[in-house]
């Protein structure tokens, strides 16, 4: 093995290493009582509704315009491919070994916003993009979060719209089902990971007069912050106004937008501590129910779909495109995050699904121990990370493309 492939695989290890340290963090903190449960709610209704918008505005809205809305394209079809191959592997693995149903939707979706997106601001301080992003590192860690960011636009919607179809009605309860107001608020499908870490919607006794007063009180800020991104990225007056330079035009770009850009970055790192305060809460919460470990089968299944198979699907996959055919635009930070995006541990998102839609208890003690499983084992996306940069610099090389 070449020193370069060394120095990759152990730059990799340490990102992804950092970020279970960074989890870490946040269950010693719930243990220890310094972050209570009232705090991680709020602070998970912090990220959500503060800095994740901020930091999808500043992302998407600065590197949007109609001549880049085919480039955002392959992300969205691609986000779509991989939704529904996740969801056919999961319901044969649970129809052939017998498993539970919730299998299949943590098969499907995996964290497609804070994790990568640390993942990739680490990797960019391991100096592993280096050999695909240039000399402008800062900008292609950009580039990756729009990436990513759009991916998570479309993974969210297909939770909360296709996810709870994925789950057997013999594993709802039907008494907690009756119980249950017949108008409670629906959580928006553009929920981030961070909304995983918050309460049910309050349940609310008073119907809409019409249907689109019910459409825009059921909009997320996420929703809005898209809205508002997209409409000043499209519109070029607006958009050289928030995000050209001053002397440009751009003269609400380091007043507003720079602190956006602020706040955003602050996402990533924060969701991750917090995701550690909520496993540790799942754990003291359900330590003394019964049948709360989850079957060892399920949690192969779920580890050989999100960390296996998809690693040696996506990069031959993607690899083929981007070197024999012009589907794809020429960039190789592209390529790389379109390898990376199905490959992950599942999403926190869906420890909401599971109490919106009124799983079983023992369901959703299961679900919180596979999820802490599933973020423990991590570091193995490293030889992912080191698959998807070698067959970047290859088709580089083969196309001659130099930075």
């Amino acid at each position: 093995m070449s020193s370069a492939s060394i120095i990759a695989i152990s730059g990799a290890l340490q990102g992804s290493l950092s970020v279970i340290i960074t989890i870490l963090y946040g269950v010693a903190a719930a243990r220890f009582n310094i972050v209570s449960p009232t705090t991680t709610r709020d602070v998970s209704r912090l990220c959500a509704d503060i800095l994740l918008p901020a930091l999808l505005f500043t992302s998407i809205g600065k590197n949007l315009s109609f001549s880049q809305l085919l480039l955002y394209l392959p992300i969205v079809l691609w986000s779509l491919v991989c939704i529904l191959i996740s969801t056919i592997l999961g319901k044969l693995a649970a129809r052939w070994l017998k498993l539970p149903s919730w299998i299949v939707a943590l098969s499907t979706f995996n964290n497609s916003t804070s994790l990568p997106i640390l993942l990739t601001q680490i990797f960019a301080e391991t100096g592993i993009l280096s050999r695909i992003a240039g000399a402008d590192v800062d900008a292609a860690v950009e580039r990756a979060t729009t990436f990513y960011l759009v991916n998570s636009l479309v993974a969210k919607i297909a939770t909360f719209t296709v996810g709870p179809s994925l789950f057997d009605q013999n594993s709802l309860t039907s008494k907690e089902s009756k119980s249950e107001t017949p108008f409670t608020t629906t959580p928006s499908p553009e929920m981030s990971e961070v909304s995983a870490l918050l309460p049910k919607h309050r349940v609310s006794t008073k119907i809409p007069s019409t249907s689109i007063r019910r459409r825009f009180r059921s909009f997320s800020p996420v929703t809005w912050s898209a809205i508002l991104a997209t409409g000043i990225g499209l519109y070029p007056p607006l958009h050289r106004l928030f995000f050209s330079p001053q002397e440009e035009g751009g003269y609400f770009s380091v007043s507003i937008s720079g602190s956006l850009s602020n706040i955003g970055r602050l996402f990533a790192s924060l969701q991750t501590l917090i995701v550690g305060a909520k496993l540790s809460r799942s754990f003291e919460r359900h330590s003394n129910q019964e049948s709360s470990n989850p079957p060892a089968k399920a949690l192969i299944v779920i580890l050989v779909i999100r960390f296996v198979l998809w690693s040696f699907i996506s990069v031959p996959f993607i690899y083929c495109l981007a070197l024999y055919t012009d589907l794809l635009p020429a960039d190789p930070v592209m390529w790389w995050c379109m390898i990376l995006i199905p490959v992950g541990p599942p999403a926190m998102t869906l420890s909401t699904l599971v109490d919106v839609i009124n799983v079983g208890e023992s369901d959703k003690n299961m679900v919180a121990r596979t999820l802490a499983f599933m973020y423990g084992v991590t570091p193995v996306m490293s030889l992912a990370v080191v698959a998807a940069l070698k067959a970047c610099v290859v088709v580089m090389e083969k196309k001659g493309m130099a930075y």
